[in-house]
């Protein structure tokens, strides 16, 4: 027996050792395992993001790899929560740097901006005009690999446009090419809806909020077509200054733009009289008059 024990004391002993280093390595985790761990860990517990998780991922993995180096999780959300729609849209889609189909767009669109394209497109709502541009029948006849009459683009939902826009594209379209795209073919400017946080100003178009917070002091309301618009005071800026009604200024900066006063809406009011969708120059000149106001007279509400 004591021989026995002999002969199987050392492999007894290298089988002990190799347990120790085995459990032990079992155990070991890679320095980008325990980042990756830490990161998707903080995400899961922070609340109030002001993105969805996926979005809040997509653009830190793009911080992370510009930085090229170690980057704090909570340093990564301040960065992000300082950024505007379009930064964060562009950095989310350069994560990859891989085509992005146009459902895919719709999607990042709706996780970025809270718009949802697919439901304007199936209710027919937002830009009203008698034709596209040249510029989106030139995409859709690539897309297609044949001519277009203007007959039948017009009979296409903006959901399929927008398809076939993206098809004729050559090459890989970055954040800006979409943006185009969408401003094109739904009369959406994803560019100016991102300047509207902290401006004071609401948005509602396409039948859906387009820009909306707490502190906003004003609301713009675009009608089905985006034909009209009316102009009225939200429920914080009635309460924070006492009034019931536009203020005086921003009246007369209005009626300068052409807008009266309508019962019927209790609002300012403005209509394109060729029934077409008002141009994106007289929208910005309206923002503008607004952004004014708010900014001159009221920037201590914001």
């Amino acid at each position: 027996m004591e021989s026995l024990m002999k002969k199987l004391k050392k492999p007894l002993v290298l089988v002990t050792a190799f347990s120790i280093v085995g459990a032990g390595s079992s155990f070991t985790v890679a320095p980008e395992q325990a980042e990756a761990k830490s990161w998707k860990h903080e995400l899961g517990q922070t609340e109030n993001l002001k993105y969805p998780d996926e979005i809040v991922a997509g653009v830190f993995k793009n911080l992370r790899k510009e930085t090229r180096g170690p980057l704090p999780f909570s340093e990564a959300l301040r960065m992000i929560n300082e950024m505007n729609k379009v930064e964060v849209m562009d950095n989310y889609l350069n994560r990859t740097g891989k085509k992005v189909k146009p459902e895919e767009i719709r999607d990042i669109v709706s996780q970025v901006y809270g718009i949802d394209l697919n439901t304007i497109s199936e209710l027919g709502a937002g830009k009203q005009t008698s034709t596209f541009s040249d510029h989106v029948f030139e995409k859709v006849e690539k897309g297609l690999k044949a001519d277009v009459t203007e007959a039948t683009l017009m009979s296409l939902s903006k959901k399929e446009v927008m398809d076939l826009y993206w098809a004729g594209f050559e090459g890989r379209m970055d954040g800006a090419d979409m943006r185009r795209m969408i401003n094109e073919v739904f009369g959406i400017n994803l560019e100016g809806i991102a300047n509207l946080e902290g401006s004071g100003v609401s948005l509602f178009s396409k039948e859906q909020w387009i820009s909306q917070y707490e502190r906003d002091l004003f609301v713009v309301h675009t009608g089905f077509t985006d034909v009209d618009v009316w102009v009225y005071p939200t429920e914080y800026f009635k309460e924070q200054t006492g009034l019931t009604e536009l203020p005086q200024q921003l009246k007369n900066k209005l009626r300068d733009l052409g807008f009266t006063y309508n019962d019927e809406v209790g609002a300012y009011y403005y209509r394109n009289l060729t029934g077409e969708s008002v141009l994106d120059d007289f929208k910005g000149k309206t923002l503008g008059a607004i952004i004014r106001v708010a900014n001159e007279e009221y920037s201590e509400l914001k």
